[in-house]
């Protein structure tokens, strides 16, 4: 039979994960899909999101494992001003995200305390021919299949205010 999978978002202070279709960058460490908290567009410099932490959930098991997980995107970021940043490594150990009036902290200098992602990368340079790779597999079972993948938006001071368009992000992964 063919695994289930699922995009999770992790949050609050244990790192409660839930099935996500979408995850909205905001001002607030939830998911909620709603105009509170929303990111700031800064009178110089940038601000930042609080970060967004997933991972690939398996909820039917595959035959053999899931292994050779894969992400990318289209490669054109459509929100003028702004990037989506994507930790370079992918933490075993979930952080909560945290900030303070306009802005998130950022995620390499705060999350798991600061050491745990060192640098990061435009989300949007990860494409179908370039793709990210992902720590993590699963045997014939259900339940968490990667490390976290952290994401965080910087907002610039050319961003557009308003509800963004949507963007994709797609999961890829080897099932025997």
């Amino acid at each position: 039979m063919a695994a289930t999978v699922a995009t999770y978002y992790y949050n609050g202070v244990g790192g409660t994960g839930a099935a996500a279709t979408n995850v909205r960058f905001k001002l607030a460490d939830n998911n909620t899909q709603d105009a509170n908290n929303p990111c700031v567009k800064p009178a110089a410099g940038t601000n930042l999101s609080f970060w967004k932490v997933m991972a690939l959930y398996c909820t039917v098991a595959p035959d053999t494992a899931i292994n050779n997980v894969k992400l990318y995107t289209d490669g054109a970021l459509a929100w003028t001003g702004c990037t989506v940043n994507v930790g370079n490594e992918t933490p075993a150990t979930y952080s909560q995200a945290t900030g303070a009036g306009d802005s998130g902290n950022a995620m390499i200098a705060n999350y798991g305390g600061g050491g745990v992602i060192t640098a990061q990368t435009s989300l949007f340079t990860y494409t179908s021919g370039a793709t990210k790779s992902i720590t993590g597999s699963i045997g014939a079972a259900t339940g968490k299949i990667t490390n976290y993948v952290v994401v965080q938006l910087s907002v610039g001071t050319t961003a557009v205010g308003g509800a963004q368009a949507a963007e994709t992000l797609t999961w890829q992964y080897d099932e025997t």
